[in-house]
């Protein structure tokens, strides 16, 4: 009898233990979690984003330029780009190594998307760029 009460007080605790642990919403604002929830944000990507410093006008912007996936979110984010920015790239077909290349040689989207479906490469396109020409 003695170790029945024993597993019983020693399972009560395990599971006392495991609910504190679970994330939850109780330290966001009723209406910022409802915002989260309405965008399918889960209570853990929720916590990360909020490490980043992003609240959920943030991450719709992000969704609203079409990049729901918190880890492309969050790489993108890191690598410099606002929301609208890394959509437009990742619109036009552009990974993110890419994208940061073209924009670094002075390039947005629309335009590295016009030089590259050319086949003309980075290098190429600002020669003739340079030169006064497009990639028409």
């Amino acid at each position: 009898m003695r170790t029945l009460n024993t597993f019983f007080a020693i399972s009560l605790a395990l599971s006392l233990g495991a609910c504190s642990s679970t994330p939850n919403w109780d330290s966001y604002s009723p209406v910022e979690a409802e915002n989260l929830q309405a965008m399918g944000v889960s209570v853990s990507d929720a916590n990360a984003y909020r490490e980043m410093g992003f609240n959920s006008e943030t991450i719709q912007r992000w969704h609203d330029a079409g990049i729901t996936d918190r880890r492309t979110i969050t790489t993108w984010h890191d690598a410099g780009f606002p929301a609208v920015e890394a959509g437009a790239w990742q619109g036009a077909g552009f990974e993110l190594k890419a994208a940061m290349k073209w924009r670094d040689g002075g390039f947005n989207a629309e335009e590295a998307q016009d030089w590259a479906s050319k086949n003309f490469d980075l290098k190429e396109a600002t020669k003739l760029r340079s030169k006064g020409l497009s990639a028409d």
